[in-house]
């Protein structure tokens, strides 16, 4: 019989193990009642023999028999004794076979300890026997609180930051927490804050039983301190469940398969490059953590950093930059690794390291990398708002390439240019999605050049910008071709699809993650142009939260043209004021390019309200000279006109008005954005002379509402009735310009009221004629449209008339057929027949 622990009597007190008043004490008021049952299952170190040896000591406080099994036969141990059995797992068979006869039977006193795994079927019936008594004891977690138990216990201080530092470096391991209070001294904690010398020790320790373990179990381990936790790796048996139970069994790992930080790097130090590199070849996600790599410049592992991050590069450049830098510092090519990097830079949106590195490869190795290096280096040109260089870039380095070829005709167009353009010919190859993309954008870009470009131009660069996003292309391009395609629109008086197009290509990642903020940014601006100032701002919060990287400059001045745009629209005097005066400087950093004259136009107005007109003369006149070397394309010419005749207006001076108006009148029959210019300028220059007539200003500012003037709209009604003495022509155009006025409280309730309004609708009527539309088809009346949307009945006339006007419709039924037609039939019907009044 084994001998029992009667004699433990006179022993001195035993010291608790970790977790004892947490996980053990609870249950010994259970253990009081009847003969004692229970299972303690833990890991190695968890204190499964220590709480096992503490139990005995009280059993035999309670004057039981407590018999220790100490492989020998226990056949003969009564089943009024405690029969204590520590190690359960190790056990032979036969001695498990004989196990479960004494937890079967419900009287006999049985504590046994074993660890997790193995856990054949007789381990766990005798483990589920002893449960039916009392819930098994799981060890081998070691919390705050028990820490702070045990050093109570002991009568012993330890700073918090200490405590955090061992429980976060050991996860809660029970037996490295137990070593981290065994050699933690607080006097090391004065000139160690980070305790590198306690992490030291105890890597030291990590090793000792790694380096005890079979071939097979460090292998699992290994590989858990490589690959991401939940990954599957190999096991000692090919089950990777087991293979993860071991680990944790013995202490090295967690029980979902992840290793502590203290082990993680232990065991990484110690490994041999060769293997690492093995591992990495399979979990390339270990090559992360760059302070963890073996030292020292080694070829085997700067491929597999290099390997790792071409993988990222699309998805994660920016990590994909850190281990290409760390991949040329262990000896990798330097060479091999220039167009990498600089996509790295470029995609992450770190355009100063981009250029860096540009720079530095055409200034060490030559023109022989200038083709290679030219696409970002005129990219990050662009990116500064000097179009100019980024031209220069190509004239100096011609593309290779369709998708160079027409980031260089982008550039040139650009500053006004399209002499020397030596597109590439249509290539044999199959069509890809970027192929695609880059030819509808090269030969639409080349259609809106001409004088007689029409809207359908527009679809084809639709296509094109949707065509880039399909590719996944995120190389380095003077300009996104969902920009100028909202640009386009935004020109063509199409602001409801320059907000599509950039809905869709914010959705789909266009150009990746560094075209985000640019991207978001042009969103806003076109936010502001359709009245919804609220959008606006919550997109350029959005676009300045996308990246830690610092606003390029081109980014930087479109952010404050939005800015000034709402203070323009919405504030006083001295918030207009304000805002131009954050924007100045950023316009004296940039230069005008053809993408650009939109925001450029808001900008002008702005300083010439500002009384800073000649701040701007400068940008003014580069803008008329680009459009004027391209032929005065009206696509492209019209809004640097109109800011023209905008700032010849607020200035007083027709003499700056009549060449912009003279240019918008000579084109006007080639585009109706320019014919609606035209007239509202003709009718302004009347207006600012004195002569008032009311049809006249009230069918010029429809015309720029519908060309997405809409704000100018109001201002030309509120000048007329200004500078009228007919007071009931002054009422008229005062209600003129407050319905044209935009406010972003309009645009909320009528989204709220009907939020799915066709793209077709909004790029013909505005929104509140959309609404009006809405009244018509439920068969209002012209009273009963002004009282549901708090206008009078003679405007809402108005509004049906500029309607009939909008849609070419030439009786009741065509205005009502058309209309069923563009708004999907007229949901809300009353279900009265009816025909607009």
């Amino acid at each position: 019989m084994s001998r029992t622990l009667s004699l433990l009597e006179d022993a001195p007190r035993r010291t608790t193990p970790l977790g004892w008043e947490r996980q053990v004490r609870p249950l010994l008021d259970a253990l009081r009642q009847g003969p004692p049952r229970a299972a303690l299952i833990g890991t190695a170190g968890s204190g499964k023999s220590a709480s096992l040896a503490q139990l005995g000591d009280l059993f035999v406080q309670q004057s039981k028999d407590v018999v220790l099994l100490h492989d020998a036969e226990f056949a003969d141990v009564p089943a009024a004794h405690v029969l204590l059995v520590d190690d359960l797992h190790l056990l032979a068979s036969t001695q498990l076979d004989a196990l479960v006869e004494r937890a079967e039977d419900p009287t006999a006193g049985l504590v046994i300890a074993r660890r997790p795994w193995p856990a054949p079927a007789v381990i766990r019936r005798i483990t589920s026997r002893l449960e039916q008594r009392t819930p098994a004891i799981v060890l081998g977690h070691v919390s705050r609180s028990d820490v702070l138990d045990h050093l109570a216990e002991r009568d012993a201080d330890m700073a918090d930051a200490c405590v955090a530092h061992i429980l976060e470096s050991t996860r809660g391991l029970s037996w490295l927490v137990s070593a981290a209070l065994q050699h933690h001294d607080s006097r090391d904690c004065a000139h160690d804050g980070t305790h590198d010398e306690l992490d030291a020790a105890l890597a030291a320790l990590v090793t000792y039983r790694l380096d005890n373990l079979g071939d097979d179990l460090r292998g699992v381990i290994e590989e858990a301190c490589i690959a991401t936790p939940g990954r599957p790796h190999a096991t000692a048996d090919g089950t990777e469940a087991d293979g993860i139970m071991q680990g944790f069994a013995h202490g090295m790992l967690l029980r979902n398969g992840e290793a502590p930080p203290l082990v993680r790097t232990a065991v990484r130090q110690t490994m041999s490059t060769q293997r690492f590199i093995e591992v990495c070849s399979r979990f390339p996600e270990g090559l992360d953590d760059l302070d963890e790599l073996p030292m020292g410049r080694d070829a085997r592992i700067a491929d597999a950093l290099v390997a790792h991050a071409d993988a990222l590069l699309t998805m994660v450049p920016e990590r994909a930059a850190e281990l290409y830098t760390a991949a040329a510092e262990r000896g990798a090519d330097a060479e091999s690794l220039v167009t990498r990097r600089l996509q790295a830079a470029w995609s992450s949106g770190d355009l100063e390291h981009a250029s860096m590195l540009a720079d530095t490869a055409i200034a060490t190795r030559g023109v022989i990398l200038q083709h290679a290096v030219a696409d970002v280096s005129a990219a990050v040109w662009s990116a500064r708002a000097m179009m100019n260089q980024a031209d220069a870039v190509y004239r100096l380095a011609p593309p290779e390439g369709g998708s160079a070829a027409v980031s260089a005709a982008i550039a040139r167009f650009g500053v006004g240019s399209t002499d020397h353009l030596d597109l590439p010919a249509e290539q044999d190859s199959l069509p890809s999605a970027l192929g695609v993309a880059m030819d509808l954008l090269r030969t639409s870009l080349a259609s809106t050049m001409t004088a007689d470009c029409t809207e359908e131009v527009l679809p084809r660069l639709v296509r094109s910008a949707e065509m880039y996003t399909s590719s996944g292309s995120q190389n380095a391009i003077c300009e996104l071709p969902a920009v100028i395609t909202a640009v386009v629109a935004l020109n063509l008086g199409r602001p409801a699809t320059a907000q599509s197009v950039l809905d869709d290509a914010i959705a789909g990642r266009h150009g990746g993650p560094w075209a985000v903020r640019r991207l978001l940014l042009w969103r806003a601006w076109v936010a502001v142009q359709r009245a919804h100032p609220v959008d606006a701002k919550e997109l350029m919060d959005r676009a300045i939260a996308a990246s830690p990287a610092v606003l390029s400059v081109r980014d930087a001045l479109l952010m404050h043209a939005v800015r000034v745009a709402i203070a323009r629209r919405y504030d006083d005097a001295s918030g207009l004021e304000s805002a131009w005066h954050d924007a100045r400087a950023t316009l004296l950093r940039s230069d005008v390019d053809l993408y650009l004259l939109h925001p450029l136009a808001e900008l002008i107005s702005a300083a010439t309200r500002s009384g800073d007109a000649a701040r701007v003369e400068s940008h003014l006149n580069r803008g008329l000279e680009i459009v004027a070397r391209l032929g005065e394309p009206p696509i492209w010419s019209a809004h640097i006109r109109w800011a023209g005749i905008q700032q010849g207006i607020l200035l007083g001076s027709p003499q700056r008005l009549a060449p912009h108006a003279k240019a918008l009148v000579a084109a006007a029959g080639r585009s109706r954005v320019v014919a609606g210019m035209a007239r509202a300028g003709r009718t302004w220059t009347e207006v600012l002379a004195g002569k008032v007539d009311a049809d006249a200003v009230v069918s010029a500012a429809e015309g720029l509402a519908e060309i997405g003037l809409i704000w100018d709209a109001a201002r030309l009604a509120g000048h007329g009735a200004a500078r009228t003495e007919d007071r009931r022509v002054t009422v008229q155009l005062l209600a003129c310009a407050r319905e044209l006025h935009p406010t972003d409280s309009t645009r909320r309730l009528a989204a709220a009221a009907d939020a799915d309004i066709p793209e077709e609708a909004e790029d013909v009527l505005s929104e509140r004629e959309i609404e009006v539309a809405r009244l018509v088809l439920q068969g209002k009346t012209y009273a009963e449209i002004g009282e549901a949307i708090f206008i009078s009945p003679r405007t809402a006339e108005h509004h049906i008339a500029h309607i009939r006007r909008r849609l070419g419709a030439t009786s009741r039924s065509e205005v009502l057929a058309k209309l069923r037609l563009l708004l999907g039939g007229g949901s809300g019907d009353s279900g009265r027949a009816s025909e607009p009044p």
